[in-house]
């Protein structure tokens, strides 16, 4: 009888825009080995102070009627922002999240800190207090899809894969043709058992994008599992073929005469 995959770890990016592939460390457990889906990391994306414009609009000037004061605690929030996301770009979390944390004291209504302020968090394994942030940054902003497609990768390291779902499925509504949207609330399906769902998310995303080798690799999973063994050999050394060389593991242990 064929022993099953060890279980695969990894940990998130924080953005919804750009992917990049993560190694995968591989834990040899002391129990029966499992097969588990694997959720994509992507780069980092940080929020930036000032908001840009949208192409061609009209701004009406008006009389500049901030005090001293006020202008002073701008500059010093703009500091304070510049410092943070500073820091976060040099992997230094716990003062990034200092400044942040800084900023919120004084602007509690600050979404764009909030969301940083989650970021640094969830770097730094707090994922209670990442949690909280991204609730923060979401309860100003509810449509706010940066925020809830991280909250969502919060819930899915806490285990939490039904909130996890939800999350993603509001993603995927907000963005219909994001590729990664689609895998990642596939990797939610198959964390809750429903490879049939998961198929057809990875199906979807490989659609929208056909270099999407973690989708592949993925997909072998859900066929995997639902006893389609030839399909996942097919999707594995698909994958494999673009690099994902976890893949070769499932190819040596699952494919023999396939």
């Amino acid at each position: 009888m064929k022993r099953l995959l060890p279980l695969l770890i990894v940990a998130f990016l924080i953005s919804c825009n750009n992917q990049s592939t993560e190694k995968a460390a591989v834990e040899e457990s002391q129990q029966e080995p499992v097969l588990s889906m694997v959720e994509v990391e992507q780069d980092d994306q940080l929020e930036v102070l000032a908001d840009q414009e949208a192409p061609g609009a009209v701004t009406i000037k008006v009389p500049d009627e901030n005090t001293a004061q006020e202008k002073e605690a701008e500059t010093k929030t703009a500091f304070l922002f510049n410092s943070g996301t500073t820091a976060y770009q040099n992997d230094d979390f716990e003062n990034g999240v200092a400044f942040f944390e800084e900023i919120i004291a004084k602007e509690p209504d600050n979404k764009k800190a909030y969301y940083n302020l989650g970021i640094g968090y969830f770097k730094l394994g707090k994922y209670h207090e990442a949690l909280q942030s991204f609730n923060n940054a979401i309860a100003i902003m509810p449509r706010d899809s940066m925020s809830i497609q991280y909250r969502g990768r919060v819930y899915y390291m806490m285990g939490n894969f039904r909130q996890c779902l939800l999350d993603y499925e509001t993603v995927v509504k907000m963005s219909p043709n994001d590729p990664i949207a689609y895998y990642n609330r596939g990797t939610a399906k198959g964390q809750l058992k429903d490879y049939g769902g998961a198929l057809k998310d990875f199906d979807r995303a490989i659609e929208l994008d056909d270099q999407y080798a973690e989708a592949y690799f993925n997909r072998g999973l859900a066929n995997f599992f639902l006893g389609k063994r030839h399909d996942a050999c097919f999707d594995w050394r698909k994958a494999h073929s673009m690099g994902h060389y976890e893949s070769e593991k499932a190819i040596r242990n699952h494919c023999e005469g396939i």
